[in-house]
């Protein structure tokens, strides 16, 4: 009977240490990852013309930023909501290197932050509204799901030891296939990180078949561990970075030591060199390009639209952008010039209210065909801050030939 008893003991043992185990590995999927609404619906306007919408295949594209097409970034400014220079911050209980391999501010921007409203609201932890209510992190996107294809590196941003993983599930927009998709699995392609002390990162939303660690390996800061994705509750390219210290969850942008409000807190997680690169910014325009037509939202954000050059037989010629990180009262215009100067199309309209996200279309039609030469597009937000006025914008050149 001892004995018997003692293999009891065992048994049961063994089952509470694996299960968990298994808990700590996937408990990333109880966290509420990216909310279908966090891009707010795109609002669209174009004129002076309606223009015919037919569908067209996604073609896969280097994004603007990246490509080295003459004039497609000639001019290309956002809005930064905090001056480091002189401040001092103290050490940093976990310094965090970028977990995304980009350029921050020209092909890659946050998009979301952690939501620091303990309501039903949403705020960011600047006072602005880039985020959505329970959002546990901080999204760093890409500008298209063409750039998938660029198998953009996911890195760790500390030191520590894997705890989970998850590979193989589809890059896929969730308004394609609904939540109930995902349903357990919201962080998608995923990394679980424990770097002692109760500290964790999380990483979601990787490509399938890029998760390159498994669990129990020891990874370094810097360290490749997937590639930006479109897997699990999303509807944009991006990485998803969670910090948590005992469970709970942290805003690497302010730390744990707390701040003055609106501002990057006292001891941020961030490494200085990174917190120059990933400030807070607002009014972005991230995203521009051209078109025969009137494009979809979805095309757009498919990079089906990033070529830099259109036939003069072209039916319509069509300036696109989008904008993220928008407040109310930014006035924002685009307008669309001929390659003699003369202004072909513009549109400006004043926030009502804050925006993560739209996107906006100007364009003309022509029965006799475009004069060859280069166009130019340009969009600008003004925003009135207590320094003065500031602007944002971003030109970019269409060839016709």
């Amino acid at each position: 009977m001892p004995l018997l008893r003692l293999l009891i003991i065992y048994v049961v043992a063994v089952v509470i240490v694996a299960s968990g185990v298994i808990w700590a590995i996937f408990k990333f999927d109880l966290l509420p990852f990216e909310n279908a609404a966090s891009t707010e619906g795109p609002s669209s306007a174009i004129q002076p013309i309606a223009l015919k919408e037919p569908g067209t295949a996604p073609k896969k594209a280097r994004s603007a930023a990246q490509r080295p097409a003459a004039g497609r970034a000639a001019q290309f400014s956002t809005l930064p909501a905090h001056d480091l220079t002189g401040r001092r911050f103290e050490t940093s209980p976990l310094p965090l290197s970028l977990p995304l391999d980009c350029q921050p501010g020209i092909d890659c921007w946050v998009f979301n932050f952690v939501d620091a409203d303990p309501g039903k609201g949403r705020a960011d932890f600047a006072c602005g509204r880039m985020s959505y209510d329970t959002h546990k992190g901080t999204d760093i996107a890409v500008s298209d799901t063409g750039r998938l294809s660029e198998m953009i590196p996911v890195r760790a941003a500390a030191a520590g030891t894997v705890l989970g993983v998850r590979d193989g599930m589809e890059d896929i927009n969730i308004k394609r296939i609904g939540r109930a998709a995902v349903k357990g699995k919201e962080c998608g392609n995923g990394v679980r990180i424990d770097h002692g002390g109760g500290w964790h990162t999380q990483y979601c939303h990787m490509k399938r078949g890029s998760v390159s660690v498994k669990s129990g390996d020891l990874v370094r800061s810097g360290d490749r561990i997937g590639a930006v994705g479109l897997s699990g509750l999303t509807e944009f390219p991006h990485v998803h970075l969670t910090v948590e210290k005992n469970g709970k969850v942290v805003d690497p942008f302010v730390g744990l030591s707390g701040g003055d409000k609106c501002e990057i807190g006292r001891a941020p997680l961030w490494r200085r060199d990174v917190l120059e690169k990933l400030r807070y910014l607002s009014a972005i325009p991230y995203h521009v390009g051209f078109s025969d037509r009137l494009p979809k939202a979805d095309e757009i954000r498919a990079g089906a639209f990033n070529a830099n050059a259109l036939s003069a037989t072209s039916a319509s010629l069509v300036f696109w952008a989008e904008i993220a990180g928008l407040r109310p009262d930014d006035a924002v215009s685009m307008r669309f010039f001929g390659p003699d100067g003369a202004l072909l199309a513009e549109k400006a309209e004043k926030m009502t209210k804050h925006r993560i996200r739209i996107w906006w279309a100007i364009g003309k039609k022509s029965k006799n065909g475009w004069p060859p030469g280069a166009y130019r597009g340009e969009v600008t937000i003004l925003r009135q801050t207590p320094a003065g006025p500031r602007e944002a914008r971003r030109e970019a050149r269409l060839d016709v030939f």
